[in-house]
């Protein structure tokens, strides 16, 4: 017996223009709406047909290799996009594969700027979540207002357990709260010649990602990257004038 494919599905919500444009594609190409809802998605990214890598921009970037009935085959990085598919190592699967090919990509305006990107990304956590579920504005409201809430009793709680000096209490429960102010930590003779990026220095702390992070200084009620300068005592500037891509340096 042949093995049911495992699927998964979200919700996503749309102007009614663009709903009515999906409708009349699906029933003028008789694809599913979930087929139609990719090639739009896919059309806006910049691609290439396989056998036309020459037109590839000399510039930093991350590519895919996709058929046109939506199969990812590839994925990867490079300094130079058209000098690494000059000599690609699975040029000939690609084109066994399908004739069709595309590579999509996106490029940046800097090696620095893509590797910090792709950090980002391997901080975060990659456990996809199965559960099929939307959250309305109104419900995101009012889970927002009860977080509030609870952080208000939380605060409230501390300040009368202080009042009535149950300080081993107190201290277990400030335990639970993110740390303030200037932190001692060991930077290494690399982050003092080059400067650290945000989620490096996040773990530096003890956040595991940036999400963490994020969370933390959101409880705090402090921008992120202002909460880290105040652990570390760093300033978060462009790595050079005129530069997008910023890191924390010594002030």
């Amino acid at each position: 017996m042949a093995k049911t494919q495992s699927t998964s599905s979200f919700t996503i919500r749309c102007p009614s223009e663009l709903m009515k444009g999906i409708d009349e594609q699906v029933e003028q190409t008789r694809q599913n709406k979930t087929d139609v809802i990719i090639g739009m998605l896919l059309s806006s990214i910049p691609s290439v047909h396989i056998t036309e890598r020459v037109k590839l921009p000399s510039q930093p970037g991350i590519y895919f290799v996709y058929t046109l009935d939506h199969q990812l085959l590839y994925i990867g990085k490079a300094d130079n996009l058209r000098t690494r598919w000059n000599s690609h190592h699975k040029y000939q699967y690609f084109i066994e594969s399908s004739m069709d090919s595309r590579i999509g990509y996106f490029t940046f305006d800097s090696v620095d700027n893509l590797n910090q990107t792709i950090e980002e990304f391997q901080s975060e956590p990659t456990e996809t979540i199965q559960t099929k579920a939307l959250v309305t504005s109104d419900q995101f409201e009012k889970l927002e207002q009860e977080l509030t809430t609870l952080k208000k009793q939380f605060n409230d709680t501390l300040s009368v357990l202080v009042q009535l000096g149950s300080e081993k209490v107190v201290k277990k429960l400030q335990n639970y709260l993110p740390k303030r102010g200037l932190q001692e930590w060991n930077p290494s003779s690399e982050d003092l010649r080059e400067g650290v990026t945000r989620s490096g220095l996040a773990k530096h702390f003890g956040f595991n990602t940036v999400k963490d992070l994020e969370d933390a200084a959101s409880l705090l009620e402090v921008d992120p990257i202002e909460y880290l300068e105040e652990l570390s005592g760093w300033k978060y500037r462009p790595t050079e004038e005129g530069s997008s891509l910023s890191k924390f340096f010594q002030s």
